[in-house]
């Protein structure tokens, strides 16, 4: 049934593998960050025979459903609503606020279990975590968690990239370790990870200019889709077909290619202006902005153009091509973006091959 989106698993084995291999060469931690395909069951089963070391999510949810003898990483801070839920069903999560750290030590407490803390330090992209610059707060919640029956700072780490757009370079991981250091000097302790790299570390990963001491890193995009959007980089060495999306033609229809009549705002509330081509062919495809936003998809045929997209429908250029008919099916690689938006969408069929 379409729409649909295919996983090829040989294909997703090997990124994953791929990315592993060259994180271990260097005595670094492999987690996937499974949220990009919610933690879907099968491609779940792929990935617990993995090289992978530790699972992530930003939603408990995915984590709180695995059925795994790995580590779970939860990489959004904790909502003290959830408290309950992220302590049942992760071993790790990233915090920052002080009164959410003494929620999860009640908790813990409760479920008489040790619950694993990296303190999120803000190196600069200006999203979650507490300001590198700011070492007094970043000593009281180290304090709290080191002074915390049941809770374990397992390390610091940070996130780049995903918002202010901030490249992982030298420097920053530099000072995330001399973060690091700092409390490890100030508390007399060691602390096992710093948890700096990402998809968008894959260049200093590649060059082995890591730091030694990074040695922990959640990836996504790299072993998911073969790019990494930060630095707008495909990642040759790696599939970048491993998620294709499957639409079906609705309907052809020669039509001018501006709209006729009394011009307001669409159904969004936006004014479009379309460029006038003259008569053009046009497909109609069934799937729409519920189900993914189309400046995300790449279309396989070159010679096709998406020209837009309206809730449930969504609207191709055929540039005049006669080889398509009503019911053939277009293919699409896809965006970080657009694989959130399909796994998400329950209109979305999903299948493994």
């Amino acid at each position: 049934m379409y729409p649909c989106v295919e996983c090829n698993r040989k294909k997703l084995l090997q990124n994953i593998e791929t990315v592993a291999r060259m994180l271990h060469a260097d005595h670094k931690i492999m987690c996937a960050v499974i949220k990009g395909f919610c933690a879907d069951d099968d491609v779940m089963e792929i990935l617990e025979d993995s090289s992978c070391d530790w699972l992530a999510s930003s939603r408990i949810e995915d984590l709180a459903k695995l059925k795994t003898k790995k580590t779970r990483l939860l990489i959004r801070l904790s909502q003290p609503c959830e408290i309950t839920e992220v302590v049942a069903s992760s071993e790790v999560s990233f915090e920052s606020e002080c009164n959410t750290i003494l929620l999860l030590q009640e908790e813990a407490k409760k479920q008489n279990k040790t619950h694993g803390v990296i303190l999120a330090i803000d190196m600069g992209d200006l999203r979650e975590g507490i300001f590198y610059k700011y070492l007094n707060e970043i000593e009281e919640a180290a304090a709290m968690v080191l002074q915390s029956s049941n809770l374990e700072l397992l390390g610091v780490g940070t996130n780049l990239g995903c918002f202010g757009g901030v490249i992982t370079d030298a420097a920053n991981m530099q000072g995330l370790i001399e973060v690091a250091t700092h409390i490890e000097q100030k508390f007399s302790v060691t602390l096992p990870y710093i948890s700096g790299m990402s998809t968008a570390a894959m260049e200093m990963v590649e060059n082995k200019t890591m730091p030694l001491r990074v040695n922990h890193g959640r990836f996504g995009e790299a072993w998911l889709l073969g790019f990494d959007s930060v630095d707008n980089r495909r990642l040759t060495y790696l599939h970048d077909d491993v998620f294709l999306f499957k639409a079906q033609i609705i309907e052809i229809k020669d039509k001018p290619s501006q709209p006729v009549g009394t011009i307001g705002g669409n159904a969004f509330g936006q004014h479009v202006e379309f460029k006038n081509q003259g008569m053009m062919k046009r497909a109609l495809l069934a799937f729409g902005t519920q189900d993914v936003s189309y400046e995300y998809l790449i279309p396989l045929d070159e010679n096709i153009e998406i020209i837009g997209a309206s809730s449930d429908h969504t609207i191709i250029n055929l540039h005049g091509s006669d080889n398509y008919e009503v019911g053939d099916v277009l293919t699409f690689k896809l965006k970080y973006h657009a694989l959130l938006h399909l796994y998400t969408s329950k209109y979305v069929k999903k299948y493994i091959v």
